[in-house]
């Protein structure tokens, strides 16, 4: 049985769900097991060797590509905005250098993003400390904060009304580069052997997905936290494949890091 990472926010559902259908109707020797985690808990797991497979940081993956199977047409990216990486800011962005800013503990490839936003694209010098607390104390102690996943959603979309800058590093990327970032990748540890099963049962539930995402939206339990309408506009928003483009930026990310001294 296959050990497959989960990350538990509301991105990558659509895929998950028709993935465990798949699952349901399979013959046993198809049938995954899931264990679920934030980004930074499945990047740990992986690396350990605790569970085979998943989508995992793309930074993860830059930093130990010896370890792992690049599984070909996956991927969590975006061509500009993608909702869910927002940087939560007292100030306008050009006002924070010189400062030290909070970056959730759950990010691992955004934080990375958000060194290279500020100090490559906005030329500013900051120090980044990571950080449990939620949005409201943590801005409360700090000019700004990083916030990923469902968090960042539910928080982009009262930020009108608690005056804070919000800026979505997808935005930022994709207009200084041209090219998309990729957030997250499915990868797969070496010695779990070959990716093609699994690869297939991918491509099957990617297509499913985005051929019924209202449906989706309307029997999941995250209608608890957000509308059917905003759960398909994000879906939208991110690009689940892995192209050509999708290496450019992951490609440029990785150039980046090492120029940083962060890879």
């Amino acid at each position: 049985m296959l050990k497959i990472g989960r990350i538990n926010f509301a991105n990558l559902y659509p895929i998950f769900h028709c993935l465990q259908m798949q699952c349901a109707a399979a013959n046993p020797d198809m049938k995954y097991e899931f264990t679920e985690g934030v980004p930074s808990e499945i990047n740990a797991l992986l690396r350990e060797g605790l569970i085979d497979a998943g989508p995992s940081s793309s930074i993860e993956y830059l930093r130990n590509p010896q370890l792992y199977n690049l599984i070909e047409g996956h991927s969590i990216s975006s061509f500009g905005r993608i909702m869910s990486i927002i940087l939560f800011s007292r100030v306008e962005i050009k006002a924070l250098g010189g400062k030290t800013i909070l970056s959730s503990y759950q990010a691992e490839t955004s934080t990375g993003l958000l060194q290279i936003v500020l100090r490559k694209f906005y030329n500013l010098d900051i120090e980044i400390k990571t950080s449990h607390a939620p949005l409201t104390e943590g801005i409360g102690q700090y000019p700004a904060y990083l916030l990923i996943g469902d968090n960042a959603l539910i928080e982009a979309a009262a930020v009108e009304n608690i005056g804070l800058y919000a800026y979505d590093l997808g935005s930022l990327w994709y207009e200084h580069t041209g090219v998309p970032f990729v957030f997250a990748l499915w990868i797969s540890r070496r010695e779990s052997g070959s990716t093609e099963r699994l690869r297939a049962a991918l491509d099957a539930a990617k297509a499913e997905a985005l051929s019924s995402l209202n449906l989706i939206a309307g029997n999941c339990p995250y209608t608890k936290l957000f509308s059917t309408q905003t759960l398909v506009s994000y879906w939208r928003t991110i690009s689940y494949d892995l192209t050509g483009r999708h290496m450019e930026g992951l490609e440029l990310f990785g150039k980046y890091l090492r120029e940083s001294g962060l890879l």
